[in-house]
């Protein structure tokens, strides 16, 4: 029990430093850590959308995900939008709704951070452990994938 409860430790703790090193690489992009939060869920958006019929969400969708009032979002969405990083629709059927998506331009910059906190960050580090216990922890993360989606 207590390897369980050290693991979980563990998790939180490369999360934490994932996180961290998404907010210091936005900043570096002039971007916010809310900024940046939002971009994140619209990407994810994108990603969840992909293989359905879902629209782009509203400002009163991103604000109930993530769990801000709606005139932040707004006020968020403009700031981005006027740096050409996002995009306000008219909903094609109710013209008084907003659809707020990423620009070609928002999701090249959105790629890039992911790219350099997330890949180049945890390439760095994985790079660093010798073989045999890179060969444990891909096997030891099948499993735990595997035992995730039972």
């Amino acid at each position: 029990m207590e390897d369980i409860n050290e693991i979980v430790r563990s998790w939180e703790q490369i999360n934490k430093q994932i996180r961290l090193k998404h907010r210091e690489t936005a900043q570096k992009y002039g971007f916010s850590f809310e900024q940046f939060h939002l971009l994140i869920e619209l990407d994810h958006h994108n990603e969840m959308t992909i293989s359905s019929d879902s629209l782009p969400p509203t400002i009163g969708n991103i604000a109930d995900f993530t769990g801000n009032a709606p005139h932040t979002i707004s006020e968020r969405v403009k700031r981005l939008e006027n740096r050409g990083i996002l995009l306000k629709i008219k909903d094609e059927k109710d013209h008084r709704i907003c659809r707020v998506m990423l620009s070609k331009e928002g999701q090249k910059m959105i790629d890039t951070i992911k790219n350099e906190a997330r890949n180049i960050f945890l390439n760095n580090a994985l790079n660093k452990m010798d073989d045999k216990s890179l060969k444990n922890l891909l096997k030891s993360l099948k499993e735990l994938n595997k035992n995730l989606d039972k």
